[in-house]
């Protein structure tokens, strides 16, 4: 469980913000007042710039090719990001629901639409420092210092802007997805088999990588097509924003559905 109710004092209020600032709080609380920031930052650097800082040290000599080296941190952060927010909100709600923390929390002045949006903004703005963030500052250094390349700051932070779409299309597709299960091996089984399904619907369906998340941040097609996110750190002209205008409107969908299958959950 990661509310931490026993911070929470009684807040009176009407309407869908009721109890939010205090439900936020015990939420933020979880991820930054524990050592659980700073211990998702090792982990997710070793999911993501470990590889790359070997390869780095391999290629120290400046032969290194900056497309094909930085392609290496975005499939990493590709793969390994929607894998591991879908395997860190697995429990956010299901979790809750089955220890009966949830039906706890909503029988004091909360409102449901509050417990979900607190979900969301909590561990939406844990990811964004542990993952995309941190991991985006040692890529760079890794990136500059280490291989020499000349990258643009401001085409950096739009490459880790396209990956942290990607990232949170799984996040609140999760988190919508435990609102309907009860158990967690459906709400975890569908949001990885979705990110995987998407490269072998590619190879019978070509028109998708057009619309799809997956060319966010990995290439289409081999390196055939370069990913968003890789265009924009390479300053390279984007092709189509369409994956991420697609990915956006998912994710309103998704935090939609998420707020009115919970009004309707009987606990």
């Amino acid at each position: 469980m990661s509310i931490g109710n026993s911070s929470m004092t009684p807040v009176l209020g009407a309407g869908w913000t009721r109890g939010l600032g205090n439900v936020l709080r015990g939420e933020l609380k979880s991820w930054f007042s524990t050592r659980r920031w700073w211990v998702q930052i090792l982990i997710w650097a070793a999911s993501v710039n470990l590889i790359y800082f070997i390869v780095a040290l391999t290629n120290s000599n400046g032969n290194a090719s900056m497309d094909t080296t930085l392609m290496l941190f975005n499939i990493f952060m590709g793969l390994a990001g929607p894998i591991g927010v879908s395997i860190l909100m697995q429990t956010v709600v299901v979790g809750e629901k089955r220890s009966g923390t949830a039906a706890w929390v909503l029988s004091k002045p909360v409102s449901r639409a509050a417990f979900i949006v607190a979900k969301l903004i909590a561990n939406g703005t844990g990811i964004v420092v542990t993952m995309i963030l941190a991991q985006g500052l040692i890529a760079y250094l890794i990136s500059t210092c280490m291989l020499g390349f000349s990258l643009s700051v401001p085409g950096f932070l739009a490459g880790l802007g396209a990956h942290f779409v990607n990232i949170l299309f799984y996040l609140t597709l999760t988190l919508m997805l435990g609102t309907i299960f009860e158990h967690t091996g459906p709400v975890i089984g569908i949001s990885i088999s979705f990110l995987f399904v998407q490269n072998i619907a590619m190879s019978f369906f070509p028109g998708l990588v057009r619309y799809i998340p997956w060319t966010l941040a990995i290439p289409a097609n081999g390196a055939a097509n370069p990913s968003i996110a890789m265009n924009l750190i390479a300053g390279i002209a984007v092709p189509s924003f369409m994956p991420l205008y697609v990915s956006l409107a998912a994710i309103v969908l998704f935090v939609g559905l998420a707020l009115w299958i919970f009004q309707r959950e009987e606990f």
